[in-house]
């Protein structure tokens, strides 16, 4: 009989680089691109109904639980755990796979972010139930592939070797080398000696699996966090939880974890895939304002959130700019420069005029 499988959603995010749309009180995953579904409400859609036995673990952070709880259906209430504080990817899974290993360590986990626009939800679903499989069928992680197709020095890069046939229409791989976020000559160089895929930050494993590595190449986060999970649901847990965090290292699960991993299997996704961590992205992916007034000006691209299409915005003389209209603040940057809209933030959260904005 097949075990359990658990989705873990990863929405702790802070978001930064969506200012001014995402604040203290709205929550990146919280936002919705087409103005209807939030972020993290279209993931977990995506999953319904995708495997007999499963359940869901939303690993978020204190401070937004309340609007998260907001954006959700009662019945995900919960299936959420707060972290107490943003410790990064490799915290967040860790601590999942603690609370999922004392309920049934050979159920499968699927780790997956919640910040993602994917297109077609079937083909999405396809290389899902494909790495459920193979993670049921051996005892390695599985990842979920894009095939790369440019220099990308901002995505992790999946090298693989040996073709392992093809389950539910999506084509399965050997993986011979994880690659996080290279430079431009190496990514270039993986792309010529390896069938390579873009990581699109979806780990599948057993949760035995998930806790061997961690517990192997981040010995102090399994430490910390393994005598969680008898805790989860208990009065403990909170204070426990707490005290574990404080000093663990900020590192994400592919630094800390898969960088070292050269044994595994990928799937390749037939499906769209962005994620939406950036202005840059986020304008490829949403409706553009209705009244725009653009002279002189190539690629402008303007994105409206003050709740009415009624605003018009003229743009004169300004080439590759993104502007973002939201009530109350209003973003302009160089296409080029949408990474560092962090530094805005950074820099509103210093003026003690300007904090408010935040």
């Amino acid at each position: 009989m097949a075990h359990a499988v658990t989705f873990v959603v990863m929405a702790g995010g802070r978001g930064e680089r969506l200012w001014p749309l995402v604040r203290a009180h709205r929550p990146k995953v919280c936002v919705a691109p087409d103005g209807k579904t939030s972020l993290i409400a279209s993931t977990l859609k995506r999953l319904e109904g995708l495997s007999p036995k499963q359940g869901h673990l939303l690993v978020i952070t204190q401070s937004q639980a309340k609007a998260i709880a907001k954006a959700l259906p009662a019945k995900y209430h919960r299936a959420m755990v707060p972290e107490p504080q943003g410790k990064n990817t490799a915290a967040c899974i860790g601590l999942a796979a603690s609370i999922l290993a004392h309920r049934d360590p050979e159920q499968v986990m699927v780790v997956l972010p919640a910040d993602h626009w994917i297109s077609p939800t079937s083909k999405f679903r396809d290389s899902l139930k494909a790495g459920i499989e193979l993670s049921r069928a051996h005892d390695r992680m599985v990842m979920i592939g894009l095939p790369a197709t440019r220099v990308h020095t901002g995505l992790g890069h999946l090298c693989t070797g040996q073709a392992q046939g093809t389950r539910h229409g999506c084509a399965t791989f050997r993986l011979v080398r994880f690659v996080e976020k290279p430079t431009p000559e190496l990514a270039q160089e993986l792309m010529t000696q390896y069938r390579t895929f873009w990581n699109a930050g979806i780990f599948i494993g057993r949760v035995a699996t998930f806790k061997a590595l961690i517990r192997r190449w981040l010995p102090d986060h399994a430490a910390r966090l393994d005598p969680l999970g008898p805790l989860a649901g208990t009065p403990r847990f909170a204070r426990a939880l707490a005290a574990a965090y404080r000093p663990l290292q900020g590192i994400s699960f592919d630094h800390g974890v898969m960088a070292h991993v050269d044994d595994g299997f990928v799937v390749e996704g037939g499906f769209a895939w962005e994620d939406l961590g950036s202005w840059d992205s986020w304008v490829r992916m949403s409706a553009p304002h209705r009244k725009t007034c653009a002279i002189d000006s190539r690629n402008a691209r303007v994105v409206s959130f003050d709740g009415t299409q009624e605003h018009l915005i003229a743009l004169i003389g300004l080439d590759d700019v993104i502007v973002v209209r939201t009530p109350d603040a209003t973003l302009i940057c160089r296409a080029d420069k949408a990474q560092a809209v962090r530094a805005a933030v950074t820099q509103l959260a210093a003026d003690r005029r300007l904090r408010t904005h935040l």
